[in-house]
C-alpha cells in the first residue's frame, strides 16, 4: 500500500494481496514443518511436542486448543469490522501512525516483560490475551507478529518463545486472511494479473523464510530493537512525507 502511494503505482489489487499471503504461508509452514508434523502426528495419541529448546514438551491437543482459542477473536473481528477498516484505515497517514503504534507497543513489551517463562508454561488465559491482541492486526500498519509478540512478552515469556508462538499462530491467521481475500478477488481478477501474483507469491515465500530464520537467530542473543526502530522510522517518515505534500 505504501509502495503504491509513494511511487504512484496503481493499487495492486486483492488477488496480488492473496498471492503474497500465500507465499508467506508457504514460508511459515516450511520453516516450522517439524513442529506442525509433531502436532499433527501427536493429536491421536496426545503425545508431547517440543516447541522450543528452553522447556518441557506440551501435549499436542493442548497446543491445538491454545492456537484455536487465540484465533477466535481475530476471526470474529475480521468478519465484523473488515469493511470499516478498508473504508477508513487504508490511507498513508493511518498506516504511518499505526506503524509508530507497533514500535511503541514493542518497546513497552521489551521494557516491562519479565522474560522468565517458556512455551510449555502457556495456559488458556494466555492464549485468550494473545488472541485479543491479534485483533489489532486487522488494521493496516499494525504488525500481526509484532502485536502478538508484545502480548506474549507482557505475559512474561522469553523473546524467542514469544516469536515462536507468534509464528505458529501465523499459519492459520495467514491462511484465513489469504482465503478471505482470494474469495473476494477471484471474480474480479484479470488474466494478466496472475503472472504478477505468482511472481509476488514466490518472492514473498523466499524473503519471508529468511526473515523468520533471521528473526529467531537474532532473538537468541538480541532484542526486538531493530524491529522497533524500523517500524518507528518508517512510520515517522510517512507522516513527514504527507505533511510535505508527497
Amino acid at each position: 500500500m505504501l509502495g503504491s502511494w509513494l511511487f504512484d503505482w496503481p493499487d495492486q489489487g486483492l488477488l496480488f494481496d492473496a498471492g503474497v499471503h500465500g507465499g508467506t504461508l508457504v514460508a511459515v509452514v516450511i520453516y516450522f514443518r517439524k513442529e506442525w508434523l509433531q502436532i499433527a502426528s501427536g493429536i491421536t495419541s496426545n503425545s508431547l511436542v517440543q516447541l522450543d529448546d528452553e522447556g518441557s514438551g506440551i501435549a499436542s491437543r493442548f497446543v491445538v486448543l491454545l492456537i484455536v482459542l487465540a484465533m477466535i477473536p481475530v476471526v470474529v473481528g475480521a468478519l465484523l469490522i473488515r469493511e470499516g477498516v478498508e473504508a477508513n484505515f487504508r490511507t498513508p497517514e493511518a498506516v504511518g501512525w499505526l506503524l509508530i503504534g507497533t514500535a511503541v507497543a514493542l518497546l513497552i513489551g521489551e521494557l516491562v516483560g519479565r522474560r522468565v517463562r517458556n512455551l510449555s508454561s502457556l495456559r488458556l488465559p494466555d492464549a485468550a490475551v494473545i488472541g485479543l491482541a491479534q485483533v489489532l492486526a486487522i488494521l493496516p500498519g499494525i504488525s500481526r507478529s509484532g502485536v502478538t509478540m508484545v502480548a506474549v512478552l507482557a505475559l512474561g515469556l522469553r523473546r524467542e518463545a514469544a516469536a515462536r508462538f507468534s509464528m505458529l499462530l501465523a499459519t492459520p491467521a495467514i491462511a484465513g486472511a489469504g482465503l478471505l481475500i482470494a474469495v473476494d478477488s477471484l471474480g474480479e481478477a484479470e488474466s494478466d494479473e496472475w503472472t504478477a501474483t505468482l511472481l509476488g507469491a514466490a518472492i514473498s515465500a523466499v524473503t519471508a523464510y529468511f526473515v523468520i530464520a533471521g528473526l529467531l537467530r537474532l532473538l537468541q542473543r538480541g532484542t526486538f530493537r531493530p524491529f522497533i526502530a524500523y517500524c518507528g522510522v518508517v512510520g515517522i517518515a510517512v507522516l513527514i512525507a504527507r505533511v510535505a505534500g508527497v
